[in-house]
């Protein structure tokens, strides 16, 4: 397998090379995204010129449809239709004229509907010309339009005003009494463009939007590029874009056909808004990759230099490691707290720090188990000696018939004997228990009716191995520190229970508590057993160093409420 070419070069003038590399890969990628982009982007200019002119079509197809439901509304009228039977009977007097006002009158209720609504005007069959609105100066081909009226056969028809920026929607009125069709005259309504096209589409005035009816520009709104007819396409599709050039100029031309007449819809948007900001971001990108060049020699060097000094300081005390040196470091410096090789220095000062810790812990431990054992071997003095001569004060008792003596020195005896003799540091909850008993006799002969105890166990549970005195400490502790510091009687009881696969021994008193302070020098060690001198945190340790830090020794006490002692132990059979 081929290395890469900078396997051998140094690790800063690897992050300079690969620095290097990068910048130019991102240069090429940057210049492929920018052609995309530019593309996708104009593409997407156009799309949306399109989709603009659709919803703009839409919109203005609506309002013009409005407009003919107008017209036909008008032309159907009753009223309009009275009057217009009467006007054409062509009376004389005061009936006419009044009738002529309430046409009038009428008709102006219809142009008040919509703003953009110039005038409204029937001329009758007569050529009399009728008109209403805000605007009444505007006039309309007439002629032009009772051409397109009757070619139309009553259907509306459109055409432009001259001289105006306007729209005239012409129609036959035909008689409907009687289903009879005559002809009653020719409604025209006039469009204001302007306003039509500022209400309904609310473009800005340097927005270049045409309407135009085969040949004819209907509309063309203020500010646009002067166009002609024979400039726009005469593709028959329903909508499209294309480039167009006009007056020397690129444009994006977007057409689309009305859905119900013969209208035509252009939007025109000169070609150098579009390629405007594409050739600006092009100018930007060539002067950042200058810019970024430059940097990047300059920084990747800087960066190079400080990544490496930190890495070789690292790998310095490495070896010094390696080498058996595993004192701990100097101060890191500020510059190196804040980055990856900082963190790197530190988690190396707290892996120096845990083998230290681990070295001293295993130290201490090696410690205490001598002292242990040396403890151990200083209580095995002549134990022999001490059975004999218990076991003759025993004798010597019953002859001269004091019971008491001779109980409390068999049973100590026999106490002696379980914790002397028997050498193994783990014996069966049966034999602890044993040890318990036979100090409880001793006590309750010494205390008399202050001590009350009660032992709860299972026979199931008497088979299970636990370390040698285990329970009898704690059962003199709470004897010790309850009973001796109260007037009433102590309750001491003592209850094996078995957990899921733990074992959990509870002893429980009724003496005046612990307060929090004490109990912390308890766990502690600082607090130390007033009488057989194995305290609650030497079997705490000891536990905990034969089964592990889930198993141990734990202290529930208030003052005034009691104190119960729990020991969890993994359950072994014998």
């Amino acid at each position: 397998m081929l290395k890469p070419f900078y396997s051998n070069f140094k690790i800063k003038n690897k992050i300079f090379s690969i620095s290097l590399l990068l910048l130019l890969i991102f240069c090429l990628i940057g210049m492929v995204t920018y052609h995309y982009f530019t593309n996708l982007y104009e593409k997407r200019i156009y799309e949306e010129s399109a989709d603009m002119l659709q919803l703009s079509s839409t919109v203005l197809d609506e309002e013009l449809k409005k407009i003919e439901n107008l017209s036909f509304q008008v032309s159907t009228d009753t009223l309009v239709q009275e009057y217009m039977e009467t006007i054409n009977e062509r009376k004389i007097g005061f009936e006419d004229y009044k009738t002529k006002a309430n046409l009038l009158e009428r008709l102006l209720t219809f142009a008040a509907s919509e703003r953009y609504i110039s005038s409204i005007q029937i001329i009758d069959i007569y050529g009399k010309k009728y008109t209403t609105g805000y605007n009444t100066k505007i006039e309309n081909d007439a002629d032009k339009i009772k051409r397109l009226v009757s070619a139309s056969e009553g259907s509306n028809t459109w055409s432009r005003i001259d001289g105006k920026n306007g729209l005239s929607s012409a129609r036959q009125i035909r008689k409907k009494a009687n289903v009879s069709l005559s002809n009653m005259g020719i409604l025209i309504i006039s469009l204001d463009m302007d306003k039509f096209v500022e209400q309904t589409l609310d473009f800005s005035k340097n927005k270049n939007f045409i309407i135009t009816d085969g040949n004819e520009i209907f509309y063309q709104n203020e500010g646009s590029t002067i166009m002609d007819s024979h400039d726009f396409p005469k593709e028959s599709i329903e909508n499209g874009y294309k480039i167009e050039e006009m007056e020397g100029k690129d444009y994006l031309l977007t057409y689309k056909h009305s859905r119900f007449s013969q209208m035509t819809y252009y939007h025109l948007l000169p070609f150098d808004n579009i390629t405007k900001q594409s050739q600006t971001i092009k100018r930007i990108m060539i002067v950042c990759f200058l810019f970024m060049l430059t940097l990047t020699i300059l920084l990747s060097r800087r960066a190079a230099q400080n990544i490496s000094k930190p890495l070789e300081e690292l790998s310095t005390r490495m070896k010094q490691v390696q080498d058996g040196d595993f004192e701990e470091p100097e101060a890191i410096p500020e510059k190196y707290h804040n980055d990856e090789v900082g963190l790197l220095h530190i988690n190396f000062r707290l892996m120096l720090d845990k083998i230290n810790e681990l070295i001293k812990e295993n130290y201490t431990k090696q410690l205490i188990i001598k002292e242990t054992e040396y403890k151990a071997l200083q209580a095995q003095i002549n134990p022999h000696f001490l059975y004999n001569t218990l076991d003759s004060i025993n004798w010597l008792a019953k002859i001269n018939q004091q019971e008491k003596i001779s109980v409390m020195a068999e049973a100590l005896g026999n106490m002696m004997r379980n914790i002397i003799s028997k050498k193994a540091a783990m014996i069966t909850v049966k034999e602890e228990l044993e040890i318990v008993r036979n100090y409880i006799t001793i006590q309750q002969y010494r205390y008399e009716k202050r001590l009350d105890f009660t032992l709860d166990t299972s026979i199931t549970h008497e088979g299970s191995q636990i370390p040698k005195l285990t329970i009898q400490p704690i059962v003199e502790n709470a004897i010790q520190h309850g009973l001796e510091e109260m007037v009433t009687k102590c309750h001491v009881s003592v209850t094996v229970l078995a957990i899921g696969e733990n074992l959990q021994i509870t002893v429980e008193d009724n003496g005046p508590g612990i307060d929090e302070s004490k109990l912390e020098g308890i766990y502690r060690g600082k607090i130390k057993s007033k009488s057989s001198g194995i305290g609650l945190n030497n079997i705490n340790e000891r536990i905990k160093l034969m089964f592990g830090d889930t198993y141990g020794v734990n202290i529930e006490s208030r003052l005034g409420a009691g104190t119960k002692v729990k020991i969890l132990l993994p359950y072994m059979a014998g």
